[in-house]
């Protein structure tokens, strides 16, 4: 009996250590797969010639093909969290660790400095965004108000931005509009003056990015789904560091907005 007990728990262990083995090696493909969340510029697979786009799948080693030493792709896998995957300078593949630890402002703009610091650099603005803003230093009427300057096909058009009390309002069938005439949505450097009775004071310049909300939802949701045992927190993180990284930066409220509106998120 004894020896039949050792042989037993010789089978046990030789079981359980496969099991072992086979998980551990299950991770470890988990781990080298990653889900494409977005690609700018061009990259493809080298063996299909197919293009690389949102929802395909990426395993590392992988040969892969880029347009231009610009073009990079935000990939996420389960067991490792978000890369960026970009061309190296000896046109092999490199798989980087993704920005985190992004912090995005909420709350009033009370003064000057405040909105100087705000307005700038890469600024996503989802939807038809609200902004507050301290009414002593900026009120918003008739005679008081900010407006936006920017170049389009060789004009400068002057767009003054709508307020609702004291909240500046940032709405993009709005801004890209010429002549009453809707023009296409781009990425375009603008400069944000304050208005004062006959007077203008210039605030900043920055580059306003609208994105196309269809795709942004399927973007965010590859992240989601990802992240999908993590706390809300922990997804809202990932979520806020890569819209920095490939969009610009997001503002808090803004995004809360969007997060709850479209995945009751919060």
């Amino acid at each position: 009996m004894k020896v039949v007990g050792v042989l037993f728990s010789a089978v046990l262990m030789t079981v359980a250590f496969l099991s072992l083995n086979i998980e551990t090696e299950k991770k470890g493909v988990l781990a080298d797969k990653y889900k494409v969340i977005k690609v700018n510029g061009q990259i493809l697979f080298q063996h299909s010639k197919s293009e690389m786009k949102s929802g395909d799948f990426f395993v590392s080693g992988t040969p892969l093909s880029f347009a231009t030493q610009q073009s990079r792709a935000a990939v996420v896998s389960k067991v490792k969290g978000r890369f960026v995957i970009s061309p190296s300078s000896k046109g092999q593949v490199k798989i980087l660790p993704a920005a985190n630890n992004v912090s995005s402002r909420a709350g009033a703009l009370i003064n000057l400095i405040d909105i100087k610091n705000h307005f700038s650099g890469d600024y996503l603005v989802i939807g038809a965004m609200e902004l507050e803003i301290g009414e002593e230093a900026f009120p918003q009427n008739a005679n008081n108000f900010f407006y936006l300057t920017y170049e389009y096909k060789g004009e400068l058009i002057r767009k003054k931005l709508a307020a609702n009390g004291n909240k500046l309002i940032l709405n993009k069938e709005e801004i890209f509009k010429v002549d009453g005439e809707a023009i296409p949505v781009d990425k375009y450097e603008m400069t944000l003056f304050y208005r004062e009775g006959k007077s203008s004071k210039t605030i900043s310049t920055f580059s306003p990015v609208f994105p196309e909300e269809s795709e942004l939802k399927t973007e965010v949701q590859i992240i989601l789904d990802e992240f999908s045992d993590k706390e809300n927190s922990v997804q809202i993180e990932e979520v806020t560091a890569y819209l920095n990284e490939f969009y610009g930066k997001p503002q808090k409220d803004n995004l809360g907005v969007w997060l709850k509106q479209e995945f009751d998120l919060d």
